[in-house]
């Protein structure tokens, strides 16, 4: 083989390697990020069912 055919090699073997790596870490950011999203909407719901600071709840309690 002479050295453009080496090179056009190389150059197809990079591309897939880069497309392939690239693929999974999208893979692995978008499965981070879905994770991440799914703890922090647990928390709010969390936060949201607890009653507010200060014992708020009643309007007449202080009166």
């Amino acid at each position: 083989m002479n050295g453009l055919t080496l090179s056009v090699l190389a150059v197809v073997g990079f591309i897939s390697l880069v497309v392939v790596m690239g693929e999974k870490l999208a893979s692995d950011v978008e499965q981070f990020f879905t994770t991440w999203i799914g703890v922090f909407q647990r928390l709010r719901d969390l936060l949201r069912r607890q009653p507010p600071p200060g014992g708020r709840d009643d309007e007449d309690g202080d009166r």
